[in-house]
Order: structure tokens, then C-alpha cells, then sequence
């Protein structure tokens, strides 16, 4: 248990400028995903997605210590990476759900 306390407070321990660069670009990943919904006000439950994931990724790159926090031009390209694999997973996951559902409903027809 007190090993996923640890990675919990790790998570919740990035400092805002990388939570406010994920949140801008996830943001920006948001408004063109829009347009491929079928429904698009959907998009306010698939945006945490792809900040949480981001977040995921970016803990994963600390943790990991692909890169030193401390430069500014290493860190904004590794908060970049982690947005890019959390918007893509995001939407995978996405995708995935939306298919389950759909053939789920042919299924019962």
C-alpha cells in the first residue's frame, strides 16, 4: 500500500508550470478532437483523459530520469513527449470504448 501512496504523491507532487504546459496542449489536442466526435460536447469527459495520461507520462519520464528537470529546454520537450503519449493513449482508449459500445449494440440486436 505504501508503495502506491509513494507513486501517488509523486504524481500530485509535479509543479504547476509542467501542469499548466500539459493542460494548455491537451487543450489545444481538445479543440481538433472535437471535430471527429460524433457528439462533440463528449469532449469535456475525454480532455481529463488525456491530461491524466499526460500527467502518467510525465511521472513515468521523472521517475525514470530520462531527463534533467532542472534545463529548461530538456524539460519542455520531455512535458511535450509526455502530452503527445498521453493524447495518443487518450484517444486510443477512447476509440477502444467507443468500439466496445458499438459492437456491444450490434451484439444485443
Amino acid at each position: 500500500m505504501s508503495f502506491l501512496l509513494q507513486h501517488l504523491e509523486g504524481l500530485l507532487s509535479i509543479d504547476w508550470k509542467t501542469l499548466a504546459v500539459i493542460a494548455v496542449l491537451c487543450a489545444g489536442a481538445s479543440y481538433f478532437i472535437k471535430e471527429y466526435l460524433a457528439n462533440p460536447p463528449m469532449i469535456i469527459f475525454v480532455y481529463p483523459l488525456l491530461v491524466l495520461f499526460s500527467l502518467l507520462a510525465q511521472y513515468f519520464f521523472i521517475v525514470m530520469e530520462t531527463f534533467p528537470p532542472k534545463k529548461l529546454d530538456q524539460w519542455l520537450m520531455w512535458t511535450i513527449m509526455s502530452t503527445i503519449i498521453g493524447t495518443i493513449v487518450g484517444m486510443g482508449l477512447v476509440a477502444s470504448l467507443v468500439h466496445i459500445r458499438e459492437w456491444s449494440g450490434k451484439r444485443a440486436s
